[in-house]
């Protein structure tokens, strides 16, 4: 139901109380209408339909609020009644219950409190028209079954999923409005329709197979892919108490988050696993051939090992932090303090924190910033930042050959400064884009085998970028190399807006 067209009456002796009340729901943009008694509140009630919901104070002079109830319940069956009191038992609510009170809310209570109880009512509301609607629907065999209030709560207690169903006839009698999103077919055929009209052949399936069930209760269950999605379908016959089969109901739960998460799992342990035990098997290996004395007689050999070693050493480490970081993002526990921050400097740290690698590849590492006077600071965590654009300087000059150009650039535009690092590496497909800021991502190809990740950096910076209000996007093409912009608002702008 629609909060534009939701009237709500509030009866109160209280001033202070019936204002409150209206503030708050006025805010959520309730039609709301006071009353200071009983009396007056029965005179604002013309009509069945007036008002969706009542709010009654217990006590007032002229007329108790259980009375109200009780004569408000009368004019309106469909109205839902709330009883506001600070003297709350359970004889009172009781009481309230037999006389056609929905619910008490206790005194004092704060605007949430209030409000997810209105939308609670609001929602039992609805479902007590839509059972209407189908007891009145006599045509279709199955909602004849609706009916009765038992059965009638089987379909309604899963109207948060998919609900389609079927009478005994294979044909589609009902299907809500999760049904019709998830499948978008059965949302343009007439009701009722053949079940055989539904083109999602696994769908038909396991409808048929609940359908074709003995006179035993069962429940089909199987995982359906539909698009990028999967469901668990839960398929059940519906029967009379003498085992007479009148149809078939089945449930569609979303479960692509869950199937993600076993992904991710299996990715996590994959990957964890193999960028663990190849670091460690490479140290191992150095140490065991200097112990052996393999170098024993060539220091610059023995230098070149215990090199190595520390790179693969780094390369745990590295991935245990990320690992970190992340968990400690997810968690809540993650240590985040912003203040303005001159973003060139941070850059100019991260620059120079690289060097030394791009030198290596003969790589040209260069920095780059416009006006220097149309800069404003940025309100940043400075360790976050730095990691940040250290993530992607480094991850340019990794993908990019020896002799290659990586440019890093500090921009002022409008209200936010961005840092843009451009490679001419390797670049990336339109499909490793889009999953490029993806956890333990990496890009499969011949040149990535060869160089050490975790598939993290990217998704870590994205989570710190997006905590600063800011953005991170990437434009790439195979042989071409990769733009990487980060953009963070300005010390004026943070907070408030998005780039």
């Amino acid at each position: 139901m629609s909060t534009a067209t939701t009237s709500i009456l509030v009866v109160d002796d209280e001033l202070g109380m019936r204002e409150g009340c209206r503030k708050v729901l006025a805010a959520e943009d309730y039609e709301v209408t006071t009353a200071p008694d009983g009396p007056a509140a029965l005179q604002l009630f013309q009509k069945p339909g007036d008002f969706a919901v009542a709010l009654v104070d217990l006590r007032m002079p002229r007329m108790g609020g259980l009375e109200v109830i009780e004569r408000l319940r009368a004019l309106d069956e469909d109205l839902v009644l709330f009883v506001m009191t600070a003297y709350a038992t359970i004889d009172t609510a009781v009481e309230a219950t037999k006389r056609g009170a929905y619910g008490y809310i206790p005194k004092p209570f704060t605007p949430d409190e209030l409000l997810l109880a209105v939308r609670n009512g609001l929602e039992r509301r609805a479902l007590w028209v839509e059972t209407e609607q189908l007891r009145q629907d006599q045509e279709r065999r199955l909602l004849e079954v609706a009916i009765e209030r038992s059965k009638c709560n089987t379909i309604i207690n899963c109207m948060t999923d998919g609900v389609v169903v079927a009478n005994r006839d294979r044909q589609i009698v009902l299907r809500n409005a999760a049904a019709a999103r998830i499948l978008p077919e059965c949302s343009n055929l007439p009701l009722p329709c053949p079940l055989a009209d539904m083109r999602c052949a696994g769908f038909r399936a396991i409808v048929e197979e609940a359908l074709s069930a003995s006179s035993t209760p069962l429940i089909v269950s199987k995982e359906l892919a539909l698009g990028e999605s999967t469901y668990m379908v839960n398929a059940s016959p519906v029967l009379e108490p003498g085992g007479e089969m009148l149809g078939a109901v089945a449930l569609l739960r979303d479960i692509t988050p869950l199937k993600r998460l076993e992904v991710a799992k299996s990715t996590f342990v994959s990957m964890v696993a193999h960028e663990v035990k190849s670091p460690i098997a490479a140290v191992e290996g150095y140490l065991n051939m200097l112990l052996d004395g393999a170098a024993s007689e060539d220091p610059g050999a023995a230098r070149r090992m215990i090199e190595r070693a520390l790179v693969r050493a780094r390369t745990l480490r590295s991935l245990v932090s990320e690992l970190l970081s992340l968990t400690a993002i997810e968690t809540g526990n993650f240590t985040f303090r912003r203040s303005p921050l001159d973003l060139r400097e941070v850059v100019a740290r991260a620059v120079e924190s690289c060097s030394e690698k791009a030198t290596a590849k003969r790589i040209s590492l260069v920095l780059r910033q416009d006006n220097q006077d149309c800069h404003e600071p940025v309100l940043a965590d400075e360790a976050s930042l730095l990691s940040v654009v250290g993530n992607l300087i480094d991850n340019a000059v990794k993908y990019t050959p020896e002799g290659g150009h990586v440019d890093v650039a500090v921009e002022h535009n409008g209200m936010y400064e961005k840092v843009i690092v451009r490679d001419d590496g390797i670049g990336m497909t339109v499909e490793e884009a889009g999953c490029a800021f993806d956890e333990f991502f990496r890009a499969k190809n011949a040149y990535t085998t060869q160089v050490p990740g975790t598939g993290l950096g990217l998704s870590l910076a994205r989570r710190l970028v997006e905590m600063h209000h800011g953005k991170i996007t990437v434009e790439t093409a195979p042989g071409r190399g990769s733009t990487f912009t980060v953009s963070i608002p300005g010390a004026a702008a943070a907070g408030g807006h998005q780039p």
